[in-house]
């Protein structure tokens, strides 16, 4: 079973590769009204910079913070379009080149992307049903296969093995 840090435990973690779940990334780049994560998380990413941590992404957690965010505009700006067509709207095209400014000027200048190539066999190891996604799975082969720190407010991850940053108590317990 992988340790579960605080967030105010970063500097145990002073050397160590961090990868960053979507939902961290958009409460650092978007705001989304949820204050004290947004405050917490850029305090420890601040902290993390300081440091001197290497900072990880690929491309499904940047594939994931694009298309939550274009959902979470679609939502605020007209919740009774089609996804497609607000996509395809002035009001979606604005929104995109304000999140694709955000991954490359914010994201991509400051993290490390890393990759990999799931061969049949560990893409059907994937295909369970349990309490994580298919792209969280691969997150967690991702990170496992590269001792990754995974930092992440999501509790899904819970009980992943993983070492972890959270700030979520439900992570925590």
């Amino acid at each position: 079973m992988g340790a579960k840090y605080r967030l105010q435990d970063v500097s145990q973690l002073n050397g160590r590769n961090i990868f960053f779940d979507a939902n961290v990334l958009i409460y650092l780049f978007w705001p989304t009204g949820q204050h004290s994560y947004e405050k917490n998380y850029a305090s420890v990413f601040s902290n993390l910079l300081r440091q001197g941590n290497n900072l990880f992404v690929d491309f499904l957690v940047t594939s994931e913070v694009i298309n939550r965010i274009l959902r979470n505009e679609h939502q605020r700006i007209n919740p009774s379009q089609k996804l497609k067509d607000f996509r395809n709207s002035e009001d979606g095209k604005d929104a995109l080149d304000d999140i694709y400014i955000i991954v490359k000027n914010d994201i991509l200048a400051r993290f490390n992307v890393v990759g990999k190539a799931f061969n049949s066999r560990e893409i059907e190891s994937l295909l369970s049903v349990d309490e994580l996604d298919f792209v969280d799975k691969a997150t967690v082969t991702l990170c496992e296969e590269n001792n990754f720190v995974l930092l992440t407010n999501d509790k899904d991850f819970r009980d992943c093995g993983l070492d972890m940053l959270t700030g979520n108590p439900h992570i925590l317990k």
